[in-house]
């Protein structure tokens, strides 16, 4: 039985190459196609397709709301979301929401083609670009215990006297972490901070003040 995939893309060109390279595989059909994300829900809805192959960026919803809401009429349908944001966050919001498969733009197109057909077979994918980004940054951002304390202890709006005093150490030792905490992600503000750590996954959004 052919495996059947929609693509959703507001590049054409793009559209057309991601359908020539899937369907060099035989058992591959083009079901549909959209070049934004109300479409693509449309289309997702009346061809159930087994598989969504979508854009992250598009006009009228984004990939992910796309999936948030076709799931929904297509609770069978598999999803791959192709990214150019090359933003380890964004992958993990992706990773996390239930995408099954995950790629940037710039993985080659036979990693592409194999990161649908396993996401086609059931598995859940990310692709090789992806995981080097999430790995450089982890590299990149290595906290220590109490600097990741100190970190949440500034998202939630304590000064470095409150954060000592709930940590059990010095004020003065608050602020020798929060300056290592500010080299390590190259910013030079307490706000600057946070949104960096937010951006990284390491501070909940919800959790500042």
């Amino acid at each position: 039985m052919k495996r059947r995939i929609l693509i959703a893309d507001d590049h054409a060109f793009v559209s057309w190459g991601v359908a020539k390279a899937l369907t060099a595989d035989s058992e591959v059909e083009i079901v549909a196609t959209a070049n934004n994300g109300i479409d693509a829900i449309v289309e997702i809805r009346k061809a159930k397709p087994d598989c969504a192959v979508l854009d992250y960026n598009m006009p009228g919803a984004n990939g992910l709301e796309v999936f948030l809401e076709a799931k929904r009429w297509s609770p069978d349908t598999r999803f791959v979301i192709f990214t150019g944001t090359a933003s380890a966050s964004a992958i993990r919001t992706l990773v996390e929401a239930g995408i099954h498969g995950v790629s940037l733009k710039d993985d080659s197109e036979t990693e592409i083609v194999d990161i649908v057909r396993q996401v086609c077979a059931g598995r859940a994918v990310v692709g090789a670009s992806a995981r080097r980004l999430l790995k450089v940054q982890a590299e990149a951002v290595s906290l220590t215990d109490r600097e990741l304390a100190v970190l949440q202890a500034l998202a939630r709006g304590h000064t470095n006297a409150s954060a000592a005093a709930t940590l059990g150490i010095s004020p003065k030792t608050v602020d020798s972490h929060r300056s290592s905490l500010m080299r390590k992600f190259a910013v030079n503000s307490t706000s600057a901070l946070l949104l960096a750590a937010v951006r990284a996954g390491i501070v909940d959004l919800d959790s500042i003040r």
